[in-house]
């Protein structure tokens, strides 16, 4: 087993280490048992999220051990650079990879806990979606596309978000493994590529991207029509598979 712990977090190296023994057992809080697992944790007064992810097949095995960084490193190292970049994401703590004879089987990813609901429970679940909160998750996104950030899961369920006492909206970004970085602005394409995976909800679809061609200057109607395009593609590309 290969560890990497965050440097103020070491002093919980043998907690840390204890994780994937912890995932078999029936300690802590299932979060999801799918694909991957996710169980929250207790441990000194702090609260982490330990995310096992699906045991790779062989291939995938050559993949990772010797020509693509696993998830997660992926998700450890772009966490990281997401704050680095100031947008916020859970503080990372480590990542562990479990290797069966010198090929890489099992990855999993350690971060603490950020308190905050799915922006996709108040904006897709929910008849009538709350405006100010769309137009505060589409300043983020304008944001992150400012510093050169293309989350590579623009999902609403990757929002956590919690209202301070003046109302204002704060997030933090999860689920961040599959992420991309530049320098400066990505293109008009790469921006609206990343928007097509917010929603399959329409009505907040289109919300969402008349809002974000407004703040970027550009011409409401065109970005729309070219942002249903991406979109048609993309649902019609999930139904094949």
């Amino acid at each position: 087993m290969k560890t990497v712990i965050a440097e103020q977090y070491r002093k919980y190296a043998d907690f840390i280490d204890s994780i994937p023994e912890l995932m078999n057992s029936d300690k802590g809080e299932v979060l999801k048992d799918k694909r991957n697992s996710v169980k929250r944790l207790q441990h000194d007064g702090l609260t982490f999220i330990a995310k096992r992810y699906k045991r790779v097949n062989w291939i995938q095995s050559i993949i990772y051990t010797h020509f693509r960084r696993t998830k997660a490193k992926r998700a450890f190292l772009f966490a990281d650079e997401f704050r680095k970049r100031g947008v916020n994401s859970p503080r990372p703590v480590a990542y562990m990879e479990q290797y069966e004879r010198g090929r890489f089987t099992v990855g999993y990813f350690v971060y603490e806990e950020s308190k905050g609901r799915e922006v996709f429970q108040e904006l897709v679940k929910k008849e009538h979606f709350d405006h100010g909160l769309a137009d505060a998750v589409t300043d983020y996104i304008v944001f992150m596309h400012s510093r050169g950030v293309l989350h590579g899961d623009l999902n609403s369920a990757n929002f956590l978000y919690t209202m301070d006492a003046g109302g204002r909206y704060h997030f933090d970004m999860i689920d961040t493994n599959r992420s991309h970085f530049c320098d400066g602005w990505p293109t008009e394409k790469q921006c609206l590529e990343n928007l097509k995976r917010f929603t399959h909800r329409h009505d907040l679809y289109e919300y969402v991207v008349r809002g974000y061609a407004r703040r970027r200057g550009w011409d409401e109607e065109e970005t729309l029509r070219k942002a249903l395009r991406l979109l048609d593609k993309f649902e019609r590309r999930k139904k094949l598979f």
